[in-house]
């Protein structure tokens, strides 16, 4: 598996296809050469890919190239296993990859697992009347408001300790502000002075996933947290907390729209979907009730979880596409990924486990490791999209397992 899990990319390997072929017939004679060959990166949407000693998805690893890895295209391809596989060299490498996760336009690759950006003060401009939101980055506030390249009507903070928010007003007598002091890394929202009358557009989510989720403090239950988000699907930020998660917020500047996710509503219903944000986005997230336990469930080997699953041949339909395809060799253990086979945090390596109204009832085994794959969260692997699809809409993100010893 790898760290977080990660949707393919979709695009065409027409120019790939054509690359391969004339190399072929240029290196039909002659060893290959790096001052004939083609440069390529890595492209799998952020986990690392795998460099096998032959074609095929049995065959050994030589290492695991991070995406973003510069490749060169020695030229011979080979079908195999439900992939076409061609001969790379990376570094002082030389072995197979599979071309679905290859591209030879170094703009395809996109920056994945970025640090959440720092600020110095200014955060992204609202329209005209609007709000904004972002990370202080100064303890100063009358630095912070002459930083933004408008006039600051307002700034606010929300403490997740007390529930309350505070307000400072520039040049208002010190009685009025109730905000009198900041850290550079709290969350503050600033109003733009003048009226409201024209916003943009909440554009169409880029589906692309990155980052890590933050863990954000921990509110009181009902109560609300705010902190950025690390990660660009809510889902995954969900699945990052210590508490139960009963709704994600995110105000989209441009449009000044809140955007909502709630776990386990239908997609119709989520108006923040994955993609919409970035992983320097400031998020609200609201604590539920703590999940309730079966009179069983007084025993600690037994309690609900969130539950994903990962695949290793993706199949037609985008739905199925769950979190991430790919993943069809050798796991945190050093097995070759095999059904039963489950990715969870590295200290539960070895413990067994049933998923309370698992169709299949299987008893599952933590053998893989995975970046977004924290806490309690359990990732099951399916050999094939679909299946692990249907399976997951039957069994549903959140459910109670039991540890089997």
């Amino acid at each position: 598996m790898g760290s977080p899990r990660l949707i393919p990319s979709f695009r065409s390997r027409r120019q790939l296809l054509l690359v391969t072929a004339l190399l072929l017939g240029l290196l039909a004679a002659a060893a290959p050469s790096l001052a004939s060959a083609t440069a390529a990166w890595v492209d799998t949407g952020g986990d690392c890919l795998r460099l096998r000693t032959a074609p095929g998805l049995s065959s050994g690893d030589l290492a695991c190239l991070d995406h973003g890895a510069e490749l060169v295209l020695l030229g011979p391809s080979e079908d195999r296993d439900g992939f076409t596989w061609v001969q790379v060299q990376a570094g002082s490498l030389t072995g197979w990859v599979a071309d679905y996760y290859v591209t030879t336009d170094p703009s395809d690759v996109q920056v994945i697992n970025e640090t959440p950006a720092a600020t110095t003060g200014a955060l992204a401009t609202p329209p005209v009347g609007g709000i904004t939101l972002g990370r202080a980055g100064t303890s100063d506030l009358a630095a912070l408001v002459a930083a933004q390249p408008y006039d600051v009507l307002s700034v606010w903070h929300f403490d997740v300790t007390t529930q309350r928010m505070t307000q400072y007003v520039p040049g208002a007598p010190a009685f009025v502000n109730s905000l009198t002091s900041i850290g550079p890394d709290d969350i503050v929202m600033i109003r733009r002075g003048g009226v409201l009358t024209s916003v943009g557009s909440v554009p169409d989510p880029s589906l692309t996933v990155a980052g890590t989720p933050s863990v954000l403090p921990t509110p009181p239950i009902g109560g609300m947290t705010i902190g950025l988000s690390g990660t660009t699907d809510p889902k995954f930020l969900v699945q990052g907390q210590d508490f139960t998660v009963e709704s994600v917020w995110y105000f989209h500047v441009e449009s000044q729209r809140w955007l909502s996710y709630v776990p386990g509503a239908p997609d119709y219903i989520q108006s923040l979907k994955q993609g919409h944000l970035r992983t320097d986005s400031v998020v609200f997230v609201k604590r539920g009730p703590d999940a309730p336990k079966p009179p069983s469930s007084a025993d600690s080997t037994y309690f609900e979880t969130s539950i994903t699953y990962y695949f290793c041949v993706p199949t037609g339909d985008p739905r199925t596409h769950g979190d991430g395809g790919g993943y069809c060799g050798g796991m945190a253990n050093g097995e070759v990924v095999h059904e039963g086979a489950a990715a969870c945090k590295p200290g539960l390596l070895g413990q067994r486990f049933r998923i309370e109204g698992d169709p299949t009832g299987r008893v599952y085994e933590c053998t893989d490791t995975g970046g977004s794959v924290l806490n309690d969260h359990r990732d099951i692997w399916f050999m094939n999209s679909a299946d692990g699809y249907e399976w997951w809409i039957t069994v549903g993100d959140r459910a109670f397992i039991q540890i089997v010893e």
